[in-house]
């Protein structure tokens, strides 16, 4: 499958999923096919003193790990088997950006880091994740749809 193609595809995947929905987030992949996400700063992502919970940012650093690598196995399932997520400055209340960068690419195991970044460019969080890969397992976006339907 033509890389371009599936990386559409995993966009179009990322925007069917609750996950997408709750976070208001967005993605992009990149010329190097790298995941990129955008989250807007809203309350309802914060913890009591009104900055983002840590929960957010970590699964920003998932994000952007588990679709950088899913984006070097087209059409089959990966699954996380491990991340480190560690925040090192708060957003204050911006939007925050995190991006993927492969590191191994693996028959069984992928990984993968990603940093979490203000829209300044101040450095929030940084993070690593081994993948499991799963060739048995086909992953696309007609499986999406039709997993979604079990929603309705």
């Amino acid at each position: 499958m033509d890389k371009n193609r599936w990386v559409r595809e995993l966009e179009e995947i990322y925007r069917k999923a609750p996950i997408s929905k709750t976070l208001n987030s967005e993605i992009w992949f990149d010329e190097d096919f790298r995941a990129h996400f955008k989250v807007n700063f809203t309350p309802s992502l914060c913890h009591a003193l009104l900055d983002y919970h840590g929960g957010i940012i970590a699964a920003l650093i998932d994000n952007a790990i588990w679709f950088t690598a899913s984006a070097c196995y087209p059409r089959i399932w990966i699954t996380t088997s491990e991340f480190h997520t560690y925040i090192v400055g708060a957003p204050e209340g911006k939007s925050i950006f995190s991006e993927g960068w492969m590191i191994h690419k693996g028959k069984r195991t992928a990984v993968a880091k990603a940093k979490v970044k203000t829209e300044d460019g101040k450095l929030v969080a940084f993070g690593t994740g081994t993948l499991i890969v799963l060739p048995h397992i086909e992953f696309s976006l007609e499986k999406v749809k039709d997993r979604l339907k079990s929603l309705k």
